[in-house]
């Protein structure tokens, strides 16, 4: 149970940090502006881990209470 707990919370931060990146690739996309490689290889790897923390939370077997 711990550690489900701690994936949720991770899971919840990671779409937090990848919301606050959102603007920069509404820049990139709309306005064609050239954000720095370091801004679009975080937002992917903040979406690809928040992805993973969605599957692990999806994967969790079911506790009885």
């Amino acid at each position: 149970m711990r550690h489900y707990r701690r994936t949720v919370v991770g899971c919840a931060l990671l779409w937090f940090l990848v919301g606050l990146h959102a603007p920069t690739l509404h820049e990139l996309l709309d306005h064609g502006w050239r954000a720095p490689a370091s801004v679009v290889a975080m937002t992917a790897l903040l979406a690809a881990l928040g992805v993973a923390a969605v599957w692990a939370l999806l994967r969790a077997p079911a506790r009885p209470r």
